[in-house]
């Protein structure tokens, strides 16, 4: 008897931890899988709305990507200039005509710059008639001082009419203008104060002085149409030293000429100064900027 109860007392402990509750293990097994399955739920649903909200986002339809452009592709922004190049190519090709075919009047051209003593000499035995290549000359430079005005304002308001194709014949047409307004005016002082001399050699050495530095701008408006932009002021500063040069060209050889009329009547010389020399510069730039620009 002992010896049984020694025996239940032993193995009813060990058969009681053994034994499990059905109902705890159920229960443990359906939140482990009631876990599992939400575990799995929350990640399929991340990878399906990533993937939904990534297929949406890289659609080529809705990404709302700009097109993209290469070198080859790139629109031209300034119209087609082949035209300048053209007229600069023609009047290269009349300076070398006028070369071969009046080739005293083009050395004398220089002479005249160089020396006063030697225009005064030329000026004293040549005619007073127009000749063809003194117009063709002048033709030069009102072209040369035209095209030159156009580079400098295109290059300073770069949106200004002077983009048309046909503005270069407005501003052909004041430098005409100018030219043969001041050429009439001063024949017309001339005839009236009996002056006809001094006018004419003033009017001779006006012009050989203008034609020289429309020949000598040629190159440089090759130079403008053909470099970078990086170079445009270096040039622009060697065609103002050229053009200053031929001002004071202008001056030194207009005194000379005018010291005698500048002695008689001062008041009448400083008139002529104002409204003869002056005045039509400020004109003609009030024209510029206002029909041009």
């Amino acid at each position: 008897m002992k010896a049984i109860l020694l025996a239940l007392i032993f193995f009813l402990p060990m058969y009681l931890g053994a034994q499990v509750d059905p109902v705890a293990v159920n229960d443990q097994d359906s939140v482990s899988v009631s876990s599992d399955s939400i575990q799995e739920i929350i990640i399929d649903t991340a990878a399906i709305y990533k993937a939904a909200h990534s297929e949406f986002y890289n659609s080529a339809i809705m990404s709302g990507e700009k097109p993209k452009w290469y070198d080859i592709e790139q629109q031209r922004k300034g119209k087609n200039d082949a035209w300048i190049f053209f007229i600069l190519l023609q009047l290269l090709i009349l300076l070398t005509i006028l070369k071969l075919a009046f080739h005293n009047d083009f050395e004398n051209l220089f002479r005249i710059f160089a020396n006063s003593n030697i225009a005064s000499q030329i000026g004293r035995t040549a005619k007073d008639d127009i000749t063809l290549s003194s117009v063709l000359m002048s033709m030069i430079f009102i072209t040369t001082m035209s095209i030159f005005t156009r580079f400098v304002l295109l290059h300073f308001y770069p949106h200004s009419v002077l983009q048309n194709d046909i503005s270069i014949l407005a501003l052909i047409f004041l430098f005409t203008f100018f030219s043969v307004a001041k050429y009439v005016s001063l024949k017309y002082i001339g005839n009236i104060f009996e002056i006809t001399s001094t006018v004419d050699e003033y009017l001779f050495n006006l012009s050989a002085i203008t034609r020289t530095i429309g020949i000598s701008m040629i190159p440089l408006l090759f130079m403008l149409y053909a470099s970078p932009e990086k170079y445009f002021i270096s040039i622009l500063i060697i065609s103002i030293i050229i053009l200053c040069i031929g001002l004071v060209m202008v001056v030194i050889r207009g005194l000379s000429t005018s010291y005698k009329l500048m002695y008689s009547s001062m008041y009448h010389f400083l008139i002529y100064i104002c409204v003869g020399e002056i005045l039509p510069i400020f004109l003609f730039i009030k024209l510029l900027t206002k029909t041009v620009i």
